[in-house]
């Protein structure tokens, strides 16, 4: 699976730097060639350290569950501007992206009658704690408009705003003698995937452009807000743990 991750991530930079250098100069400096509809490409690298809210709601079996606290992950990857005028452009990706999930449960949460039927092992131990890290490849589809040029070296603000698409491609228990959703997961039939297969979010963003040489190169800072809009336990045996993610993120990243 890591395998095919890297191999993604050169495809869309080779893909998209061959789009950033077909035709000619886009006068504006942000973007080069005609590319169909847009009048031009450019593609960058960013990194983006982010805080994970949780939002949880439980029924039944998991009416004790909680959210319990936040947790600081990551995004990194290759993004691709396409222009289609001199303020306006859609934006996407292909990043790697971490989130965590977190949960707490009451003493209550033993008694239920998974639990009953098949007690602790002598290796497992009670915990009010569960813990998941969560990988996803990240799609962005967003519209970033820019301002005009506020100062005299030419930096604009830009607004972004759109959603996102997340394929999830790996989910990780932690502390697994002691994570009580993860003991629940291991005496169910077939163990299934406390974790649905994706997530869809919603994305506003702000941030600026720092010109660093005369073709267009940018460094960029940004402020990032994703807003999870679909569940994400919809499994049937977790459908009543219900959990979205929120993340709040810093943008660092260059654009050439």
């Amino acid at each position: 699976m890591k395998k095919n991750v890297i191999l993604a991530l050169f495809m869309l930079i080779g893909i998209t730097k061959g789009l950033a250098q077909f035709g000619n100069s886009y006068p504006t400096g942000y973007g080069q060639g005609s590319v169909g509809l847009f009048y031009g490409a450019r593609i960058g690298f960013k990194f983006s350290p982010g805080i994970v809210v949780n939002s949880v709601e439980g029924l039944k079996n998991f009416k004790t569950a909680t959210s319990d606290g936040v947790g600081l992950r990551m995004t990194v990857g290759p993004i691709a501007d396409f222009y289609f005028s001199q303020n306006y452009a859609f934006s996407t990706g292909l990043l790697y992206t971490v989130k965590s999930v977190n949960y707490a449960v009451g003493s209550s949460f033993y008694s239920n009658e998974v639990f009953t039927a098949k007690p602790l092992t002598s290796d497992e131990t009670k915990s009010a704690n569960a813990s998941y890290n969560l990988q996803y490849l990240q799609i962005p589809a967003t519209i970033k408009i820019f301002s005009s040029q506020i100062m005299d070296n030419r930096t604009p603000i830009y607004l972004q705003f759109g959603g996102t698409f997340d394929v999830k491609i790996a989910e990780k228990a932690l502390d697994k003698i002691s994570n009580p959703i993860y003991q629940y997961q291991q005496r169910l039939p077939n163990l299934p995937s406390v974790f649905t297969f994706g997530d869809i979010n919603m994305l506003i963003g702000l941030g600026t452009e720092i010109p660093i040489s005369a073709n267009g190169d940018v460094i960029f800072v940004g402020l990032q807000y994703q807003r999870g809009l679909t569940q994400i336990n919809n499994s049937p045996e977790f459908a009543d743990l219900m959990t979205k993610n929120t993340l709040i993120g810093l943008d660092f990243g260059i654009r050439f």
